[in-house]
């Protein structure tokens, strides 16, 4: 409820309109501010809306719908923390190849990146949280560095000389 009272204010508060005017008795049904057209706005409140006043509601419709469909589903939601947890034992298993005992757990760093970024783009459909990011971006950055470690001890293995 909150969030279409917020949705509502803010697309009335984009239009300017300063006339005053009776609502006509067009039919209500239920109202939505992602699918009202400017000509449905323009026979409302009897006025003729401005260019700049259509470009402004367009505008606001795309905006806010970014917002809108802020509700996950219990699928999404597993997945975001199922995202996030492997991106951070991507970073953690990263870290530990570095020691001399357990380097062989470096190799479980790919899987686990592959799969955080994997689960955190499906649970990032239609709607934004926060674990499903960390676990993008942990995942990403466990990748990128991987790929540069590679770089890095291709380059060393070939002999190459910085000259």
């Amino acid at each position: 409820m909150t969030k279409s009272f917020t949705l509502l204010l803010s697309l009335f508060f984009c239009l300017n309109s300063h006339a005053i005017v009776a609502p006509s008795s067009a039919p209500t049904s239920k109202f939505d501010p992602f699918k009202i057209k400017p000509k449905d706005i323009e026979k409302i409140t009897g006025k003729k809306l401005s260019f700049f006043q259509k470009f402004k509601l367009k505008l606001a419709q795309t905006y806010l719908k970014k917002y809108s469909d802020g509700e996950m589903t219990a699928k999404q939601q597993k997945q975001a923390r199922i995202s996030m947890i492997l991106g951070i034992m991507g970073v953690a298993f990263l870290f530990i190849s570095l020691s001399p005992f357990l380097g062989f757990l470096g190799i479980l760093a790919i899987p686990s990146a592959i799969l955080a970024i994997v689960f955190g783009s499906q649970s990032l459909r239609g709607n934004s949280n926060s674990e499903g990011i960390i676990g993008v971006i942990t995942g990403g950055a466990t990748i990128a560095l991987i790929v540069i470690a590679v770089i890095v001890i291709a380059i060393a293995f070939s002999g190459f000389t910085f000259e």
